[in-house]
Parts: C-alpha cells; structure tokens; sequence
C-alpha cells in the first residue's frame, strides 16, 4: 500500500474488504461511487497515518483507501 502522493513509502499491511453487491438493476445506470468500511492492519504493528492510499492486491487490483481517525474506507466503484 502507498500514499496516493509521492513520498517513496510503502506499507506492507493485512486487509479485510467486504463489498456487498445490489441486486442488479433495469436501465443503463452506473452504479455512485462509494466508500465501504474495511480493515488495514500494519505489518508491523501500530497504525498508518491519516490519509488516501493505493492498495495494490496479490491479484493484481488496485484499490483506493483513506484512513480518517484511524478508521479505513474502500472506494467501491461501479464496475
């Protein structure tokens, strides 16, 4: 995980995300961006700074976080 600005930093972390998906609807709408909890947890121990970051996964996905008072959203977009 990195800041989403440049700083040369990355994080090694555990994550936790669980995105439920609506039922799929009728018509050509795209779904809003949303922020969904989830969990971050440094490797090595103590807690991440406030912030955005990127998260690239093992399975090669890139997510974008923030952490506001210690507490992690996701950004679930539409796919």
């Amino acid at each position: 995980m990195v800041p989403t600005r440049q700083t040369g930093i990355a994080y090694q972390v555990r994550y936790g995300i669980h995105i439920v998906e609506d039922a799929p609807k009728h018509g050509r709408g795209v779904r809003p961006v949303e922020w969904t909890k989830c969990s971050v947890q440094f490797e090595g121990g103590g807690q991440l700074p406030d912030g955005s970051y990127y998260l690239y996964t093992d399975e090669g996905k890139v997510l974008q976080l923030r952490a506001t008072d210690g507490k992690w959203h996701c950004l679930a977009a539409a796919a």
